[in-house]
Formats: C-alpha cells, sequence, structure tokens
C-alpha cells in the first residue's frame, strides 16, 4: 500500500515538470496538464487499493467511491482533451469527431468503467453507501444517468456558444465532436432507457418465517419419496413373502412337527434382527450427516453457530427460519442472514468461496429441528 508520504512526493514531481515544462513553452495548459496527470496517477494507486481492500472482506464495491467518482473522473479528462498540449493529436484526423492518446489513456477507461457503474446501479445493487449512510442503488442510478445526460446536453451547447470566452482564459486545440463523451452519452441514454424505465426492479421474495417454513417443506418432500423407495427395498429384500412362509411352515410341519415352533421363531428373530439392521444403514446413508460436517479438523459448538449471527440453532427462538449450509465449507447460516449476504456479494463469508449460482437460486434450506440433530450427532461423537 502506497502512503500519503509516497503520493505527495508524486504530485510533487509532476508539479515540478509541469513548472519547467511550462516556462519553456509559455503555457498554462501544459502547467495544468502535468499537474492532472500527477492526480490522475495517485487517483488510480487510490482505486486498486480499494478494489484490493474489498476483495480482502468480500465487500462489493457500492460505494461512491466505486460509482460516482470513477464516472466524473472520466468525463473530466475527456474534456480536458480539448486543452492538454500533451497527447492530444486527433487520432480520426479528416472527420468531424475527436479521440487522441490523451482521451485514450486517461478518459476513456474511466469512461467504460462509469458506464459499468450506472449499470450495475440498476442491476446489481440493492444500496450504495455514502460512509455510514445509504441510498437505494436504483434511485441513484436514475440521478446519475439523468444528471450525466443533461451535463452533456449542456456542455455541447455553452462549448459551442461561447466561443469568445477561451481567449481570454484557456485555448482549446480544436471543437470537435469528443468521442468518449458521445459514448458515454449513448451509453447513459440506453441504461437509462433499458435497465431503468423498461425493466422492472427484481426483488428478492421477503424472508418471512411462513416462507422459508414453506421452502424447507418443499424440499423435504422432494427428498422424502427416495428415502421411501430405499426402505421398501429393504423390507422386500430381508422379509420373505407370505405365500412363501407358510409353505415352508406346511411342509416343515408334516415332517418335524417337534422342531417346526423353534426354528420358525429362531428365523423370525434372525429376520427381525436383519430388517432392523439394514434400515438403520439405510437411514444413515439417506440422511448422510457427514455431508453437513463443517470442514474442521476439530469440532466444537462454535463450528455449528451461524457465520452472521454466531447463534447456536434452537427451538423455539428459530421456529421457521432454517439453516443453509455453504456448499464448500459446510458452516451453517440461518436461511434469511444468508440470503441478505447474497444480494451484495457472491462469496461465502466465511471461506470466501464463490457460490454456485444454481445454489444461490435454489439454496438447500434445513430445518432447524434437523440441524439440531446434525450437531448434536458430531458434538456427542466428539465426547
Amino acid at each position: 500500500m502506497v502512503k500519503k508520504k509516497g503520493l505527495a512526493i508524486i504530485f510533487i514531481v509532476f508539479l515540478i515538470i509541469g513548472i519547467i515544462h511550462s516556462s519553456i513553452s509559455i503555457s498554462l495548459n501544459i502547467f495544468l496538464t502535468w499537474i492532472f496527470i500527477g492526480l490522475w496517477i495517485i487517483f488510480t494507486i487510490k482505486i486498486f487499493e480499494n478494489i484490493k481492500q474489498h476483495r480482502e472482506f468480500n465487500s462489493p464495491h457500492n460505494t461512491a467511491f466505486f460509482v460516482i467518482i470513477p464516472l466524473f473522473i472520466g468525463i473530466f479528462y475527456s474534456i480536458w482533451g480539448y486543452f492538454t498540449g500533451i497527447l492530444g493529436e486527433n487520432l480520426l484526423e479528416g472527420s468531424n469527431i475527436y479521440f487522441s492518446w490523451w482521451s485514450l489513456i486517461f478518459g476513456f477507461p474511466f469512461i467504460i468503467y462509469g458506464s459499468y457503474s450506472l449499470y450495475r446501479c440498476f442491476k446489481k445493487y440493492n444500496v450504495i453507501y455514502f460512509g455510514t449512510k445509504s441510498v437505494k442503488a436504483r434511485t441513484l442510478g436514475y440521478i446519475l444517468t439523468s444528471t450525466v445526460i443533461l451535463f452533456i446536453i449542456i456542455y455541447w451547447v455553452m462549448f459551442y456558444s461561447v466561443i469568445e470566452f477561451y481567449d481570454s482564459l484557456l485555448t482549446p486545440l480544436h471543437f470537435s465532436l469528443n468521442l468518449n463523451l458521445l459514448l458515454l452519452f449513448i451509453a447513459s441514454l440506453l441504461i437509462f432507457i433499458i435497465f431503468g424505465l423498461a425493466s422492472s426492479h427484481r426483488t428478492l421474495p421477503t424472508l418471512t418465517r411462513d416462507y422459508i417454513a414453506q421452502r424447507t417443506r418443499r424440499i423435504n418432500s422432494l427428498s422424502t419419496p427416495t428415502i421411501q423407495r430405499q426402505r421398501v427395498r429393504t423390507t422386500t429384500r430381508t422379509t420373505p413373502s407370505p405365500s412363501r412362509r407358510t409353505v415352508t411352515q406346511t411342509t416343515r410341519s408334516r415332517s418335524h412337527s417337534s422342531r417346526t415352533t423353534p426354528t420358525s421363531q429362531r428365523q423370525k428373530t434372525r429376520t427381525t434382527k436383519t430388517t432392523r439392521t439394514r434400515a438403520v444403514k439405510t437411514t444413515s446413508k439417506a440422511i448422510n450427516l457427514d455431508k453437513y460436517k463443517p470442514r474442521a479438523s476439530y469440532l466444537s459448538e462454535d463450528d455449528f453457530k451461524c457465520i452472521f449471527c454466531f447463534k447456536l440453532p434452537k427451538l423455539p427462538d428459530d421456529n421457521g427460519r432454517g439453516i443453509i449450509v455453504c456448499p464448500n465449507c459446510r458452516y451453517p447460516a440461518h436461511a434469511d442472514e444468508f440470503k441478505d449476504w447474497l444480494r451484495t456479494s457472491n462469496l461465502c463469508s466465511r471461506c470466501s468461496t464463490p457460490i454456485p449460482s444454481r445454489f444461490k437460486h435454489n439454496p438447500r434450506i434445513i430445518s432447524i429441528k434437523n440441524y439440531q440433530i446434525v450437531y448434536r450427532h458430531f458434538l456427542k461423537k466428539k465426547r
């Protein structure tokens, strides 16, 4: 991470270069251009530092720093392409559209990033944070897109109507139509119409207890038939049919009447024992508690607490809430808190692994009662 001293040194270096170059060429435009280059480098460094910090904490980029500032940095450096004395030659000679190396290096990346930020306000983010306060992302998207469109229109009108003003202050190098601003104007207009006015805001269902209980019953009903089929198979394999049992009993009674009763009783007891053992094995396979076991070498009660509220699932306090287990680390979270987290992040809050989209849209919710069986099983096994 670059410290404040390093950023100050960068600014001083470009300030000195600007003073020397402008004194030779006697141009205010060149002096300001070198200062703006230094500021652009400092701001770019801060962007990469913030991106790295947000990745470390699995935080989405729904802050004003990422949404608003890059957009207006791109607009400013695109406009300064009219006045810069460095890298300002038009690459599209012979046309009425202006696009220079200055526009390509300093303006175009932030124009693209700013357009994508406007898109995310409508399609990805729910809120945008301004420090400790937050604003609805969709509302901010309407404000930003309309502001950008109006600003560019007003700038074009003023730039081409008040040309005499520049002779006394700064001298533009040309009066062609800026390609960066034209692309941003078209992108903002399309985003405002397509993703703002024409599309409805996609909202997740309200996570009430009734909704979670309904989802839990639905998932349990989908898994129940397979368990019932396995139990039916075990009973048909282990328990002999009534007709076969009567035939063997009658033949044995005719031949060995005295020995029939004890042998039949033994066979019955053996059959019931084998049926019970196989049924127990089948049920354990059907439930398969190991797939809910957190990935840890040593398990304690803390490993079965919710990764958000750090509370152990209990009844009746958590009645109807349900539990979702991360498909990678298998650590639990209350279903409502887990879905709230997935609104702004695609990563698990604990193991930082991406959540599969299929699991994200249709997670398996375990009832509190069943998850109590899970953690009691492992904690009892540990003891």
